[in-house]
């Protein structure tokens, strides 16, 4: 079967690839789901279609490495309490009413602002995954969908860890047709318990695919593990063996020097989720020891319960502006660095950095497009590489992302999304809102 080629043309290419190159006036073929050349415009031919961009600024697509989609549905509710009584008076009250079908309605929700936000690629973590992962599918979205597991019932089910893991072997191999990729999500210490995370640690192991956890998030969760086991989260789950895994560490607040020894020696990845972690003051991700420790991190929103915006290039910005003001220091955390957090550290945290994280011959099309025309984009320096990498950490938003093509596939053009049916997605989202909320109000 041959395969559709088309070169994007009249943009500004910044590549995020190793040797940071980039091209003012830039060209990229794609044939088929994958990346034939990126080059100057002036060096590669134009190629099957030629798609006119109008100028645009064009890089890999987000990566948003700690989401849980379901929340969506949530959005602007019980808002300005502690984490605990958000989840126990607010939160799970409201999730006690979930099916398969709301929980499809809120992931079609959190996929339509994805692409509008310029999210290529998610790592989600909730239950229902049956259900939601034909709705990622089908988004055009690639996802990496934790299905998760709880010591207690949950509304789905009263087996979490059944669930999940006849979820995982039902999708795993299929990531090539449906671009979701299963994986496990251990809620966290507090809520999942050592037999249970020791059989998910083990399932993930034989099976090869990720475990997705929350990990001191708050001091009062530390407090509690270290009443109950005498260890801190971390050194919990390290002496239970989980690190064996190829591990996904949502949060990663409070990890004193011996954690951070036991992420650097055992490649723990850490997913900072600024945006939510300062609404519920959990405190800040500790990111210059991390990286002193050569802790890898990437950049999540959480979910829209705990951000109110799947915006990841605006908490990108606020992630690095409250980390400079914390460490007093204006130098750390520059733009490149910014901009590799959401895309390439991002790939590198699902183990996909081998087909996407940067531009690059041979990798698979996920790029986006930010409108140059953008009052908050002008003016823009082509020929200047800090000038691109800061007007992208510093200066854009997601409202600027106006084109986004996953595997070589337009999903969104001149801002109008291809995938979905967005009245309909609109209208479902509100009615699974609204009953949700009526029911937990009930009960209150």
């Amino acid at each position: 079967m041959q395969q559709h080629v088309y070169t994007i043309t009249n943009c500004t290419i910044l590549t995020v690839d190793g040797q940071d190159r980039f091209y003012p006036r830039g060209r990229m073929t794609v044939s088929g789901n994958s990346i034939l050349r990126v080059g100057h415009e002036h060096e590669l031919p134009l190629e099957g279609d030629a798609v006119d961009l109008k100028g645009a600024l064009v890089l890999p697509g987000l990566i948003n490495t700690h989401t849980h989609s379901h929340s969506s549905l949530f959005k602007n509710q019980a808002d300005d309490l502690r984490l605990m009584d958000w989840l126990n008076k607010a939160m799970w009250p409201m999730e006690a009413h979930l099916n398969a079908e709301r929980a499809a309605a809120a992931t079609a929700l959190s996929c339509m602002e994805y692409i509008s936000s310029g999210i290529t690629t998610y790592c989600d973590q909730f239950y229902f995954a049956e259900a939601i992962a034909p709705v990622a599918q089908k988004s055009g979205l690639r996802c990496m969908l934790g299905a998760t597991v709880f010591e207690k019932p949950s509304v789905e089910t009263d087996d979490t860890f059944g669930a999940a893991t006849s979820f995982v072997e039902r999708w795993l191999g299929r990531e090539e047709e449906t671009l979701v990729y299963s994986c496990l999500g251990p809620h966290a210490p507090y809520s999942v318990g050592a037999e249970l995370f020791v059989r998910v640690a083990e399932f993930c192991r034989r099976h090869g695919v990720l475990l997705h956890t929350h990990i001191s998030e708050t001091q009062d969760e530390n407090d509690q593990i270290l009443a109950r086991y005498g260890k801190t989260p971390t050194q919990w789950l390290e002496s239970l063996g989980v690190f064996e895994n190829r591990v996904l560490a949502a949060h990663s607040i409070h990890l004193c020097e011996q954690d951070m020894e036991i992420y650097a020696r055992r490649n723990i990845h850490a997913s900072y989720n600024p945006v939510s972690n300062l609404k519920l003051v959990s405190g800040l991700m500790p990111y210059k020891k991390l990286r002193e420790h050569g802790i890898q991190v990437s950049i999540g929103t959480d979910g829209a319960q705990s951000n109110n915006s799947m915006d990841l290039l605006r908490d990108l910005r606020t992630g690095a502006l409250i980390q400079k003001l914390a460490e007093n220091d204006a130098t750390i955390f520059p733009a490149h660095e910014m901009v590799r957090l959401a895309t390439i550290e991002g790939a590198v945290a699902l183990n996909l950095q081998d087909q996407i994280g940067s531009l690059e011959a041979g990798k698979r099309a996920d790029f986006i497009a930010l409108d140059t025309k953008s009052p908050r984009l002008v003016p823009l320096h082509c020929d200047s590489l800090s000038n691109l990498y800061s007007t992208v950490a510093y200066s854009a938003c997601g409202a600027d992302v106006r084109d986004m093509a996953v595997n070589g596939s337009w999903v969104m053009r001149d801002k109008l999304i291809l995938t979905m049916d967005c009245d309909e997605v609109r209208k479902s989202a509100q009615k699974a809102s609204e009953y949700l909320v009526s029911q937990a109000e009930r009960q209150a």
